[in-house]
């Protein structure tokens, strides 16, 4: 029950009848009485009896939104009392019912119809206002003041001769207000509550009463008005807050309803008021009692006991305590269940306890987990333990053996932490930790980690602990679960070591190798650097004869070797692919060219098949593709002495866009046995390793061309029989390219020069479709967001290839950027694509004055939306082959050195590769000067500038690392080019080359083609 503070007599009904709330003072004091026992209005004592039904059904046919009648009521002495009730319906199918009492009109004093003066100065100065209508037109004919004053009119002009019906609100029905008039003239009066607009458009209510005056001279209608806007508007507030109090006890009624606890309350007399059904539902089952309100909570057939401690909890409620028990209640079906029953007093308005509600709980599923959590922490054979910030308050039988322990008394108080073996430098334990672990188990819900725990013997062990919060009588506890490691230590320490064991058999293994890869290299670039040498002298046949075989054995030595690092770089997992634009057509033609040669003195014909299903570019590791391709088909050419062999590429699609090539070899040579197929592809392995074996070969080649096929996520599968030939088929998952490849990119990407394109570009759509074109074109791709960020990679980064960006970054525009680009470095070359708003394609030259004539940059311009056909031409511009067909022809006889002419600093510890790297550098028109370590390096460029370096790895002194540190550092106005010429060729020497600050790498044995092709691509623009 909500009552409001007012001070109206009302009574709030729902739609069907229900009693909701209500408020009367003591002149309805028996209406009051009725309601407190829940007896409704249509049961009163009116007369006649069924008045109230037939205004409720009035209500409801017409459904008006206001109503007001007069009832007559019989009180319990017999008087009749007169009451006025209104109606008003809410939007809640609710109706508000105003109670009043109706006095009857006193009989007119002889004096007042004596003094003619009198009942005009009361006529001016009534209170209420008072017109005179002519009942024939309804015209005002009179008025007194307080009407002038009502109506905000200044003179009894400005009105006489209008109709009274215009007074009222434009709202009021005209066919109401006839019936109205009807009723007047008929001589009855007539008293209604209207709304009135002034004369300045405000609105009012008013009290109306008509009634119709004769005389021997006159007949007119009395109106007299009360304004009542004040109470209008207090009925109003009324309405709103009855409607907010029914919508809160719906509310209310839903929860309780809609409960899983049992929810009830009695009055003093022990008998139920309300109740929900789940309530109802329990009552039936278990007690077979049919409740309703007013029926008496304590029974007879129950057993007196129950009663009687039942009427405890309830009049302990009735004191005025709050409080809950336990207990249990039996089922239909003999099942005990147990309860949480929460008691409270129910206050009315001045404060009195007047009842008691009560809610009751299964908390059957809680005491079973209560009792499950009892045994698991009884039983568990891992220490439980239940704390606080007051220390250790619980503890299992577990954790007295765990901490080899007597009596549970020396471990309670005492917080876990007091276990631990870590103590500070003065001896006191270590608290802090054990705070950190707690705020983060609070945080996540659980927290595990390890410790080092004492036993109370003093032996120290490892321990897991599983640090869970738990809530207790609402208090924050930990429940630390203690797992001892120490057999797992032990494991995990045996496994470590063999781990480092391992790792360090691995290392010897690896430095072995690139030791042996650097000191079989050293020499071999001396024979195969003299051999190169003497080809270009004067020899005849027999000197050419022995020159071929030093090389061809040189060859095959480099051969081996670089397939035992292929193998262990393969086998130890730091072999990688390079991912670059591969042109299948191009790759198996220039396999075939290698082997045409010695396939014609065998008398053997080498055939190519490229299906049309096979696109012109790939994405795929061009060097171990062909690596494979060489293995396979020069197999083919050595175990054929007859026939033709056939390697023709397939394409087949694959799901996500992407492709699978397939590589065929086939060829009519001797054929392999089916007992050994499974031999082809183990290390070190011949078919035929006997002392008279025909074929020679160390066995490596297709065992690491299986292992680079599995890299390429694709197989190698193999078919033969003896005596009719093999075929070996590779395939190979890929992705199709719809673009060429610019010669000049490829011919960059080949010598690892400018491998890094920076793109800055605000349209995340046009990055990344640009950022994809890029590594498509095998760069690597650094987003910038900044122009500072792009001055720092650019100015920084040694290999920059390409700057793809917008006119405008955030804090700068490009010409500011390329003006600080040449401030940092003034010997910087960059290329540089523009791309601009296609709404500027006829006024650019506006926005980009000056922009194109820069000495060092290559600027190219595009305009949105950018077509990859479009850009793939403009890398082609920016990225040209460096020697035409025409140079080539003009220029044939001139040296590299007339075309690029260069001061050249060599920097070699061993005396041979010296000689032959100056030999060959003089080759190619060049004078070099030499140092034999990094020391003499640095000294040398303190007295001379030098536009190229060759830079050695490993030497004494000084090696390549340190003293290319020291060149970046001191020597930078401008900066010489350096290329590293070493011996260290295994996985991540040319990667750490570059790191270094070197702007090339050259493996030895060294080339003279590997140097000049490197000295193009470094200085020819």
């Amino acid at each position: 029950m909500n009552p409001l503070q007012l001070d109206s007599n009302f009574l709030l009904m729902s739609a069907a009848g229900k009693l909701i709330t209500w408020q009367f003072s003591d002149d309805f004091r028996e209406f009051s009485d009725y309601l407190d026992r829940k007896t409704p209005p249509s049961q009163w004592n009116w007369t006649p009896a069924n008045a109230w039904i037939a205004f409720e059904n009035e209500l409801k046919s017409e459904k008006k939104k206001t109503a007001v009648t007069r009832l007559k009521y019989i009180d319990t002495n017999g008087k009749t009392l007169d009451v006025q009730i209104r109606a008003l319906a809410s939007k809640k199918d609710h109706f508000l019912f105003l109670f009043a009492p109706q006095k009857t009109d006193p009989e007119t004093p002889s004096l007042f119809l004596q003094d003619e003066k009198l009942r005009s100065v009361i006529f001016q100065n009534s209170a209420n206002a008072i017109l005179l209508l002519n009942p024939e037109d309804d015209t005002i004919l009179e008025n007194n003041q307080t009407a002038l004053q009502y109506f905000e009119i200044k003179s009894s002009s400005e009105w006489i001769g209008k109709n009274f019906f215009s007074l009222l609100n434009n709202n009021f029905p005209n066919a109401e207000y006839e019936m109205i008039r009807k009723t007047i003239l008929k001589g009855e009066s007539f008293t209604g509550d209207v709304e009135f607009s002034t004369f300045q458009n405000k609105h009012f209510w008013g009290s109306v009463a008509f009634r119709i005056l004769s005389s021997d001279q006159n007949r007119v209608v009395l109106v007299q008005i009360k304004n009542i806007t004040e109470k209008i508007n207090a009925e109003r507030s009324l309405l709103e807050q009855s409607q907010k109090i029914a919508e809160h006890e719906a509310n209310l009624n839903a929860i309780i309803e809609n409960s899983e606890a049992l929810i009830w309350s009695v009055n003093k007399n022990y008998e139920i008021l309300i109740f929900n059904s789940k309530f109802k539902k329990v009552m039936k089952e278990s007690y077979q009692y049919d409740i309703f309100p007013g029926f008496q909570i304590f029974q007879n057939n129950t057993n007196p006991e129950t009663n009687k401690n039942w009427k405890a909890f309830y009049d302990r409620a009735f004191s005025g305590e709050r409080f809950s028990i336990n207990g249990t209640r039996p089922t239909r079906q003999n099942i005990v269940v147990f309860t949480e029953t929460s008691f409270y007093p129910i206050r009315n308005s001045e404060g009195e306890i007047t009842g008691v509600s009560a809610v009751s709980l299964d908390i059957t599923d809680k005491k079973l987990a209560e009792e499950k959590f009892r045994l698991l922490f009884e039983y568990s054979s891992n220490p439980h333990i239940l704390y606080d910030e007051s220390g250790i308050f619980e503890c299992n039988p577990a954790t007295l053996t765990m901490l080899r322990c007597s009596d549970k008394n020396y471990i309670l108080g005492k917080h876990p932490s007091f276990f631990s073996s870590e103590t500070k430098p003065d001896g006191t334990i270590v608290r802090e930790r054990s705070e950190k672990v707690e705020t983060i188990a609070l945080k996540r819900g659980s927290h595990t980690f390890e410790r080092f725990y004492k036993r109370m013997d003093g032996e120290e062990f490892p321990i897991e602990i599983t640090l869970t919060p738990l809530t207790i009588h609402h208090k924050t506890v930990f429940l630390a679960v203690w797992h001892e490691i120490t057999e797992r230590k032990v494991y995990e320490d045996s496994l470590k070591r063999a781990k480092d064991t391992a790792e360090a058999a691995s290392k010897a293994k690896s430095d072995f190798l690139a030791m042996m890869s650097h000191e079989i290299r050293t020499p071999l670039n001396g024979v195969i650097g003299t051999v190169s040498l003497l080809e270009a002298t004067s020899l005849n046949l027999e000197q050419k004869e022995y020159l071929d075989i030093i090389k061809t054995s040189g060859q095959n030595l480099l051969i081996l070797l670089n397939d035992i690092l292929d193998l262990s770089r393969i086998e130890s997992g730091h072999l990688k692919l390079e991912m670059q634009p591969v042109s299948p057509e191009r790759l198996i033609g220039d396999v075939i060219n290698l082997f045409k040669a010695m396939a014609e003195e065998k008398g053997l014909e080498i055939e190519s098949r490229i299906s049309s299903l096979v696109p012109n570019w790939i994405i795929s590791d061009p060097f171990r593709l062909r690596q494979i391709m060489i293995n396979l088909l020069g197999n083919s050419v050595k175990f054929t002495e007859k026939g033709k062999i056939i390697l023709s590429v397939e394409a087949e699609k694959f799901p996500n866009d992407k492709l699978r090539l397939i590589f065929r070899v086939q060829d009519t040579g001797i054929g392999i046995p089916e007992e050994k197929l499974e031999m082809l592809f183990k290390a070190f392995n011949q078919l035929d390793s006997s002392t008279t074996r025909r074929y020679g070969g160390s066995g490596l080649g297709l065992t690491i061309s299986k292992k680079l096929a599995a890299l390429m996520k694709g197989e190698i599968i193999v078919k033969s029989q003896v005596g009719r030939g093999s075929e070996f088929s590779l395939s190979i998952l890929t992705e199709k390219l719809d673009y060429k490849i610019p010669a000049g990119v490829q011919e960059l990407h080949s010598k690892n020069l400018a491998k890094i394109a920076v793109i800055s570009i605000h349209d995340s759509g046009l990055k990344e479709q640009i950022k994809k074109f890029c590594e498509r074109n095998g760069f690597q791709v650094k987003i910038v967001r900044t122009a500072r960020e792009v001055i720092r990679v650019i100015t920084e980064e040694e290999r920059i290839g390409i700057f793809l960006t917008d006119l405008n970054l955030p804090d700068m525009n490009l010409p500011e950027i390329l003006n600080e680009i040449r401030t940092a470095n003034s010997s910087l070359k960059l290329t540089v694509i523009l791309f601009m708003e296609k709404e500027f394609r006829t006024s650019y030259y506006l926005l980009t004055d000056g922009l194109f004539n820069r000495p060092g940059f290559k600027i190219f311009m595009m305009f949105k939306p950018v077509l990859l056909e479009e850009l793939s031409k403009n890398f082609e511009k920016a990225f040209p082959t460096q020697v035409s067909k025409e140079q080539t022809l003009g220029n044939e006889k001139k040296l590299l050195s007339e075309k690029i002419p260069l001061k050249i600093l060599l920097v070699e510890d061993n005396v041979i590769n010296q000689k032959i790297a100056i030999r060959l550098l003089g080759k190619l028109g060049y004078s070099v000067d030499s140092a034999m370590n990094g020391v003499e390096a640095l000294a040398s460029l303190k007295n001379q500038w030098y536009d190229l370096i060759f830079m050695d790895i490993q030497m004494p002194e000084m090696d390549g690392y340190e003293t290319t540190h020291h060149i970046r550092e001191n020597f930078t106005n401008p900066k010489p080019i350096i290329v590293a010429m070493t011996a260290n060729a295994m996985e991540g020497d040319k990667e750490k080359c570059i790191e270094a600050g070197m702007d090339a790498y050259i493996a030895k044995p060294i080339q003279i083609t590997d140097i000049e092709s490197s000295i193009i691509h470094l200085f020819q623009s």
